[in-house]
């Protein structure tokens, strides 16, 4: 049985035992990277042996954070057999991708960490606090529970967390506590102007391409509240772009004056689409949209996967998102 348990639990839990491996979620971001960066120092602080795994590895947009280069992609050999599993950012089990769900079934301690409001709980006990702006809040909580310094490494990797998941301290879940979080990894001494013209002052030519190409298709409903656009196999050729390079753009589509609900479908093969969606409140795109279609997220900001080829499962989530957008007027 799951167990849902406090910071102080999980710090003692995690102090018991070794071999752990940090799993983050498919298609990681950089609060699911970060977190599990910052808890790798931590452990091994502790004297653990810890190793960060992902699906896909790290992210070109932050493989210069500390401890990038140590990280090993989902399904590669690993440095040591892990015995602890914990899953930070992840917002239920198939989130960790086939082999890293079965990497964390196959070890005999598991457990949690998130902050996203449709997690149920998986593992032998979970932490989750739905208020938090990114999991990194919590996980700067842990650390100091752990009794380990935060050093100007794990504060990095936290900061980069922190702001990439509340969109530089501006979206609506961002409080008190997310400042407060941010503020004890500024206190190191990090780079802050360096961090943030790498993460948002500094684009790739294939990256521009990209949103140029995406912004030429979008298309916008009669009434102006519904925008949508795409990413298909075509257009990253066409731009010299990778797939991470797609990040960001659903935000220029929310942005638009008069738009309530956006939507940006990504082309992942003949038979599979991504969605990722933003909203104006009240609309809560978790629970009225992607919910009802297999994903989840947050209430301004979530995701969907559809084993459909793009038109058709774009159709589903349109039609969808009209609907909801007529029951709030």
């Amino acid at each position: 049985m799951t167990k849902r348990v406090t910071i102080e639990a999980l710090a003692e839990w995690l102090k018991a035992r070794d071999d752990i491996a940090l799993l983050g979620h498919v298609a990681p971001d950089g609060d699911t990277t970060g977190c599990c960066l910052a808890m790798g120092h931590a452990l091994t602080a502790l004297g653990k042996r810890a190793v960060v795994v992902l699906p896909e590895g790290v992210p070109l947009l932050y493989a210069g954070l500390p401890g990038a280069e140590r990280v090993v992609a989902t399904g590669n050999p690993l440095p040591f057999e892990p015995k602890t599993a914990l899953a930070l950012d992840v917002s239920e089990g198939p989130r960790l991708g086939e082999a890293g769900m079965r990497l964390f079934e196959n070890c005999e301690h598991r457990a949690a960490l998130d902050h996203h409001q449709t997690n149920a709980g998986f593992g032998e006990l979970f932490v989750l606090d739905e208020k938090a702006a990114a999991a990194a809040e919590i996980v700067v909580d842990l650390i100091e529970a752990l009794g380990v310094k935060l050093t100007r490494e794990m504060a990095e990797c936290l900061f980069v967390a922190i702001s990439t998941d509340c969109g530089q301290f501006s979206y609506s879940n961002t409080r008190g506590n997310t400042f407060r979080a941010a503020a004890r990894c500024a206190e190191t001494g990090i780079a802050i102007d360096r961090i943030t013209e790498h993460l948002y002052r500094t684009r790739t030519r294939g990256r521009t391409r990209l949103l140029g190409l995406s912004l030429a298709d979008l298309q916008i409903s009669p009434d102006g509240e519904l925008c949508w656009s795409r990413v298909t196999e075509d257009m990253l050729r066409r731009a010299g772009a990778i797939r991470e390079d797609k990040e960001g753009i659903v935000n220029y589509l929310l942005e638009m004056e008069g738009v309530r609900v956006a939507v940006l479908a990504e082309e992942r093969g003949p038979r599979s689409t991504k969605f990722s969606l933003r909203s104006k409140a009240p609309i809560n795109v978790a629970t009225e949209i992607a919910g009802h279609l297999g994903g989840g997220g947050h209430d301004r900001a979530a995701g969907i996967t559809m084993d459909l080829p793009l038109e058709d499962a774009l159709e589903r989530v349109l039609a969808l998102a009209t609907e909801v957008l007529a029951m709030n007027p």
